[in-house]
This record gives structure tokens, C-alpha cells and sequence, in this order.
């Protein structure tokens, strides 16, 4: 399995094996490989084995709580650290910079801004600026989960309607990928120009 999930993060495309796990915990297992680099052979493993759309975007969900209770002990770790390492005191801040730097004025502490970089940039990155703002754990993850989570269902959507469309589940895959790393930065794009 350990290689499956290092040829999936370099070949998301690849087929499911024929090992793995079908159903719920296949798809679950593929929800949680990072970087979103499951979201399509997730999405078809479990429109494969006819999970419905409703129960493939609640596994989405519980992956990301997987994934946040991961997360959250290692932001810890890291910001306990960078109390005492500068240069990972100036990676923060810079992160949080370039952060602030997408958002439009006055949008960085409200809930919509934690969303977005959940949306654009991922689980941790949505969560640091949240606890960089000041929301606690539950409310800074739950914005962060939000925004993840519209980002799968555009990730969903497309993998669905390319499979329809070409009918291989390779060039569904490719295309939902392009179409997941694009529409992130057409979003940035246009919050920095409204």
C-alpha cells in the first residue's frame, strides 16, 4: 500500500491496484493521500463501486478530519520550534505574508478569508492563518474544512464529467487534476483584481 500511495503522489492517474481496497475505506484511503492527489481516483473508485454523491463528499469530510488530527499536532510542533529557530520564525511569517498578500483588504480575519486559503492552499495553510488570526481550534479547522471541501466538489464535479465525457478513467483523472490546480488560481487572480 505504502507504494501504491508514493506512485500515486507522482502518478495520480494510476490505476487503483488490484489489491486495494474497494468501498468506503478504498475510497476513504485515497481521500487522505495529501495535496489532493486522491480526490480523482477517489471519486471514481467510489462512483465505481456505486457510492452515492452525498456519501462520497461525507468520506471527503471525515478525511479531512483524518487529516486535520494529523495536522494539528504538527503545526503545534512547528510553532512551539519557532520560538527558538529564527529561520522557521521567518518561514511563518513570510507564509502568513504571501497569505495576506492574495486576499483583498479587510477579508484576511473574516471566516471567508480562512475558507479561501483552505480552498486554494489546503488543509494546514487554512488553519495557520486561522489560529494567525485568532480562531480557535474547532472554528479555525471547520473554515479550513469548509473551503477544502469546496475545493473537492469542484474536484468531484469535474472528474465525474470528464469520465463522461471521454469515457477513460486516465483522461478523466488528468483533466479534473488540471482543473483542480487551475481554478485556484483564477480565483487568486480575481480576488487580487475585485
Amino acid at each position: 500500500m505504502l507504494e501504491y500511495l508514493q506512485r500515486l503522489a507522482w502518478d495520480p492517474t494510476a490505476p487503483v491496484p488490484a489489491g486495494w481496497p474497494h468501498g468506503w475505506w478504498g475510497v476513504l484511503l485515497l481521500f487522505c493521500v495529501p495535496l489532493g492527489a486522491g480526490i480523482p481516483s477517489g471519486v471514481l473508485l467510489g462512483h465505481g463501486d456505486g457510492l452515492g454523491a452525498p456519501f462520497i463528499i461525507l468520506l471527503y469530510v471525515v478525511s479531512d478530519v483524518v487529516l486535520a488530527a494529523f495536522f494539528e499536532p504538527m503545526l503545534r510542533v512547528l510553532a512551539f520550534v519557532s520560538r527558538w529557530v529564527p529561520a522557521l520564525d521567518r518561514a511563518g511569517t513570510l507564509l502568513v505574508g504571501a497569505v495576506m498578500a492574495t486576499m483583498p483588504a479587510g477579508s484576511l480575519a473574516g471566516p471567508t478569508g480562512v475558507a479561501l486559503t483552505g480552498f486554494g492552499a489546503g488543509l494546514p495553510f487554512g488553519r495557520a492563518l486561522a489560529s494567525a488570526v485568532g480562531y480557535g481550534l474547532v472554528t479555525g479547522w471547520m473554515l479550513s474544512i469548509a473551503g477544502d471541501t469546496s475545493y473537492f466538489l469542484i474536484g468531484m464535479a469535474s472528474t465525474l464529467w470528464f469520465q463522461d465525457m471521454f469515457g477513460d478513467p486516465r483522461m478523466a483523472a488528468v483533466a479534473a487534476l488540471v482543473v483542480m490546480l487551475v481554478v485556484p488560481l483564477v480565483l487568486r487572480r480575481f480576488r487580487r483584481t475585485a
